[in-house]
């Protein structure tokens, strides 16, 4: 029995999920804002790509220093993979910024490639820390299920990199 089932447990208010109403075909922002307190030097952007199975939406949280996404999908939304990319100096071109990433993935699930992908990325275009969650599940997907899948959300990731905003400490952004 979970917290929330047990006599006398506290239940939290409902968090509305994504707009069950397809969304247009590669729209990359669908609006500013989340369910969590702004601050100076915090802001968070909802994204929504693609459509039907291939659909990819979720939070982008700005912070100073960093960024962290929440990236759900597909049928069955859930957490598959975590991913951290760390900005740094390239090492096979010189004056280029590159990224180290590490990735966690659930067992049984194949999040991992998306997540990689995005948190390294993003580290790499904005220069700051960039945490991924991933979890998008289609499915008996077939090889273009998944490049799909990809693609969008390689176009979330440009939606969240032109909806940065550079601030004093991180100077101007390098792609």
């Amino acid at each position: 029995m979970s917290a929330a089932t047990r006599p006398g447990a506290r239940r939290n208010a409902a968090v509305p999920g994504p707009s069950r109403k397809a969304p247009a075909a590669r729209r990359p922002v669908t609006g500013v804002g989340c369910l969590v307190a702004e601050g100076i030097d915090c802001r968070c952007v909802r994204f929504s790509v693609g459509s039907g199975r291939h659909r990819v939406w979720g939070t982008a949280f700005f912070s100073t220093g960093g960024v962290s996404v929440n990236c759900l999908g597909g049928e069955v939304p859930h957490i598959g993979a975590v991913a951290i990319g760390i900005p740094r100096a390239s090492l096979a071109r010189p004056g280029r910024r590159s990224a180290t990433t590490s990735v966690f993935a659930l067992t049984g699930h194949k999040d991992d490639e998306l997540a990689r992908s995005m948190a390294s990325e993003l580290a790499r275009r904005l220069g700051v820390t960039a945490v991924v969650v991933a979890g998008v599940h289609v499915a008996r997907a077939t090889r273009s299920d998944i490049a799909a899948v990809l693609r969008n959300a390689d176009e979330a990731v440009r939606a969240i990199v032109a909806s940065a905003v550079p601030t004093r400490s991180h100077g101007r952004r390098r792609q």
